[in-house]
């Protein structure tokens, strides 16, 4: 199926200027947070050129380099935004991304460890292993959302933490040196997670709009019934969607202990448990969008670290608080026309 300009206006990348909400909501989001600014007596515009700076200016090579970082922050989300914007494509509204990130590092935390192997072999079949751990771990509120109508929002809520009770005890082994991704640029951490993040999504979109599998979950996700009547099984698409969600969290997970942390984590300092709802939606749950509202978050993120934190009298919540709003106007519309979809689905 040919994709053209109207193919794109449909996933809202261009036509009837969706693709400049985004941009609009973070403008909006700026403006608010001179209200916050103020009582601190700093210059809002001060303020935000140290925050933009600290996160996308490249003052020099390797750590003199913000933008380097911001890729490196942004490769989790890309791949955490992917894994929101393939639930939200099924129908379902998942915030169990953290989880399955923590059991993609925890097994590959393990594998990495543990087998006696060539470092590529070892390497190769720790990601993909832990791909399959976060997929396993999505499928679980996949089917019970598809076979026995239990709201997938529970369930993810709940599996969150159970994921680090499940792999916590099995991933205190450290990676060793040889099995840790090498940085592409020296005094950073940016390896080739980034690559495969991009490529990543690259298949995503080939798969859901160039693809009569993809299209079956797509379908699945707006209209259950004319799916079926199509042919399709809108349950087993939607199982199977929840685990290429969650396979996509697992392998941010796995990218990240062995290219950024070396070690088992339960908490990924490049990013919150809803990041990649907020990067989805950001994205306009398009591939394309999401690398690139990935980036901008990236960014962001770094920049209130750095920025905010230790070069103004700003409190760094001020970044989060932002953020959160930009996430609130994106949000409104997009789940507004999820909830008419969810109704509509049976006709």
């Amino acid at each position: 199926m040919a994709v053209g300009t109207e193919g794109l206006a449909d996933r809202g990348l261009v036509g009837n200027g969706r693709f400049l909400q985004p941009i609009l909501a973070l403008a909006i989001s700026l403006l608010l947070g001179v209200l916050f600014i103020l009582p601190t007596g700093e210059n809002p515009l001060v303020v935000y050129g140290k925050w933009f700076v600290a996160g996308f200016s490249c003052r020099g090579p390797g750590s003199q380099c913000a933008i380097l970082t911001a890729l490196q922050y942004a490769t989790p989300l890309l791949l955490s935004g992917l894994s929101a914007m393939m639930a939200f494509r099924v129908g379902l509204f998942s915030i169990g991304q953290f989880g399955q990130m923590i059991m993609g590092a925890g097994v590959a935390t393990f594998l990495a460890g543990s087998l006696d192997w060539p470092p590529l072999v070892r390497g190769i079949t720790a990601v993909f292993f832990g791909m399959v751990a976060g997929g396993l771990w999505s499928a679980i509120p996949g089917f019970l959302r598809a076979y026995l109508n239990i709201h997938e929002v529970i369930t993810t809520i709940l599996l969150n933490p159970l994921a680090v009770a499940a792999v916590g005890p099995f991933s205190w082994r450290r990676i060793p040196p040889e099995m840790q991704l090498p940085p592409l640029i020296p005094t950073t951490k940016l390896t080739l997670s980034l690559f495969i993040a991009l490529l990543a999504a690259g298949v995503i979109y080939f798969y859901l709009w160039r693809m009569g599998g993809g299209f079956s979950l797509r379908m699945s996700g707006q209209a259950q019934n004319v799916a079926r009547y199509a042919g399709m099984h809108p349950r087993r698409a939607i199982v199977w969607g929840m685990a290429l969600s969650g396979s996509l969290a697992g392998l941010a997970g796995a990218l990240e202990v062995l290219g950024v942390h070396y070690r088992f984590v339960s908490n990924f300092s490049s990013l919150d448990q809803f990041d990649g709802i907020i990067v989805a939606l950001m994205g306009q749950l398009h591939p394309l969008g999401i690398t690139l509202s990935a980036l901008l978050l990236g960014g962001l993120r770094l920049g209130t670290l750095t920025g905010l934190q230790l070069e103004t009298a700003v409190p760094r919540e001020l970044g989060s608080a932002i953020i959160a709003l930009t996430m609130l106007f994106i949000a409104m519309p997009q789940l507004r026309q999820w909830v008419q979809q969810m109704r509509h689905k049976s006709l």
